[in-house]
């Protein structure tokens, strides 16, 4: 018996995974970028790659390589915590489709034990009752209570 299953993927959860995939392509944009610039045989004054690294150096006071691998890390972990998170909500949803499915099993499959079984005497054997008797609880003499002494 094979379940086909359909997964519904929220507006947020799309936001997400976009987001973090824009952090992953530029930290590969930018982490190549830098290893292109330093591997081209071209001098200084022509290779504009370093060129313009220089200028963003200024800036952000990272190059092209590090400033690529620390996007590239917040992609990641941004990509990592919402599926995650998203992944926890779908399984809560769908543990809590199937404890329903199973209260109505339950539910359906009780009703109709309940019906023929309401008022049955079938197999039913009578039996006579005896009665015990019980031996009546002797009377013991109340003990007179001890007064206690009066403070003065």
């Amino acid at each position: 018996m094979a379940k086909s299953t359909t997964s519904k993927i929220s507006g947020w959860e799309k936001f997400w995974i976009v987001l973090a995939s824009l952090f992953i392509v530029a930290g590969l944009f930018f982490a190549i970028l830098g290893i292109v610039g330093s591997h081209l045989s071209l001098t200084y004054s022509d290779n504009w790659i370093l060129n313009s690294q220089a200028a963003f150096e200024a800036k952000i006071h990272l190059s092209y390589r590090w400033f690529g691998v620390i996007l590239l890390l917040v992609g990641a972990v941004v990509g990592v915590i919402s599926l995650n998170l998203f992944e926890r909500k779908s399984d809560a949803d769908a543990e809590r489709a199937e404890r329903r499915a199973q209260r109505m099993k339950i539910i359906s499959n009780s009703e109709k034990d309940e019906k023929p079984a309401e008022n049955s005497t079938e197999g039913a054997t009578e039996v006579e009752a005896t009665p015990v008797e019980e031996k009546p609880a002797e009377e013991v003499p109340a003990e007179p209570a001890a007064e206690e002494p009066k403070a003065e």
